[in-house]
């Protein structure tokens, strides 16, 4: 997704190196109980838990750690030996943190290759916005800056119009001045859903063994900038 956004596996079995989280040796009476830190978040793949830390735009993964992952919807817990690794690699919390937005499933179709309505004089200036709302934001310090040109879910989220606009959006994004990944392309269309009053799902996905992250935007279980045969191979872990 970005370059420098890579994975620390939480293993000297993974990788064949010194563990980047001290190991805790399970016992049949260790009960603890610990909460993610806000602003990390985590997602069993298989047997593994993969950890995406937005604050240090950085992702890990306990290999073996899906066993020891729990939640009620608002919070994930960790039990046992895992627990106390994520709390020492300073992951944790003792407490349940704000709630959570639970990732919506992957989405089962997408409108990249619907017909395309006309752009408007008004669409190609919430482009260039969106351009220059996505520019100040990669100046800053990590992933937080980029996140922040979406909206904050005040806005319409109807199906219909979210999908006209993203259709635009995709007719128009070639010709604006700025290109890249997954993460760019995302967060333009965020910003241009938002000028035009509008909001969508930010989703991020990660896959593991060879370790992979990716982001998309969607409403539903429509995708607005991918194609879902893509997306298959990843585990929605976070959403904005």
């Amino acid at each position: 997704m970005r370059p420098r956004a890579r994975l620390t596996a939480m293993s000297d079995k993974a990788l064949g190196r010194e563990p980047a989280i001290p190991h805790a040796l399970p016992t049949s009476q260790d009960q603890t109980e610990r909460f993610l830190k806000a602003g990390v978040y985590g997602v069993a793949v298989g047997e593994d838990l993969a950890l995406m830390d937005i604050g240090a735009d950085a992702y890990l993964c306990l290999p073996g750690g899906a066993s020891g992952l729990g939640g009620d919807g608002s919070a994930l817990r960790l039990f046992g030996p895992n627990a106390v690794a994520v709390v020492e690699a300073g992951l944790g919390a003792d407490q349940a943190g704000p709630a959570i937005r639970t990732p919506p499933g992957l989405p089962s179709r997408t409108l990249i290759h619907d017909t395309a309505p006309t752009v408007s004089l008004g669409d190609v200036l919430r482009g260039l916005g969106a351009v220059r709302d996505v520019r100040r934001a990669l100046r800053g310090d990590g992933l937080r800056p980029i996140l922040a040109v979406a909206s904050d879910h005040d806005r319409v989220m109807d199906r219909g119009a979210v999908a006209h606009a993203a259709k635009t959006f995709w007719r128009l994004s070639p010709w604006l001045p700025m290109e890249g990944e997954c993460l760019v392309r995302s967060a333009l269309l965020m910003s241009y859903l938002r000028r035009a009053g509008l909001s969508a799902d930010w989703v991020f996905g990660v896959r593991l063994w060879p370790f992979a992250a990716h982001c998309w935007v969607q409403v539903d279980d429509l995708c607005l900038n991918d194609d879902i045969e893509r997306l298959a191979a990843y585990t929605p872990i976070y959403c904005r």
